[in-house]
């Protein structure tokens, strides 16, 4: 119970640290509320479907960023969708899938965009994945 406890309120201060970021983002250029929103559903997702198993600083970190960059959204919203939740894999809709990986994208410092992340294979393709703390620390 006590572990259960701790893995929400490490979920909610992620929830937190993505909202402010993604309200700094705002301000910094045109963001679509709209993407904004898919974000925050993508947390509660994550908060709902995913925390049972995976911490979000499991999430939210170097190493994930160190695996996913440079690779495509697409990799990235297939790996979830199809092995995610372990108990059903396949069992959410494809928006919720993209707002999870909104989501991770967001409490990983990606920016949150001008339009919201589609669940189409080709234009997950074609969005590549540039942490900042890896496009940084691959400078050095």
């Amino acid at each position: 119970m006590c572990t259960r406890f701790i893995h929400r309120s490490v979920a909610a201060a992620a929830l937190l640290v993505a909202a402010s970021a993604a309200q700094a983002q705002t301000t910094a250029g045109v963001v679509d509320s709209a993407a904004l929103r898919q974000v925050e559903i993508g947390g509660q997702w994550f908060q709902s479907a995913c925390i049972q198993c995976h911490a979000v600083g499991a999430m939210a970190n170097a190493d994930f960023r160190l695996k996913w960059s440079g690779r495509n959204a697409y990799d990235l919203y297939e790996t979830i969708r199809s092995q995610m939740p372990q108990s059903k894999p396949g069992s959410l809709t494809n928006g919720t899938y993209a707002a999870i990986v909104a989501y991770l994208l967001s409490v990983n410092g990606m920016p949150v965009g001008s339009r919201r992340l589609s669940s189409d294979s080709l234009a997950l393709a074609s969005l590549r994945l540039s942490f900042p703390a890896a496009s940084a620390a691959s400078r050095r």
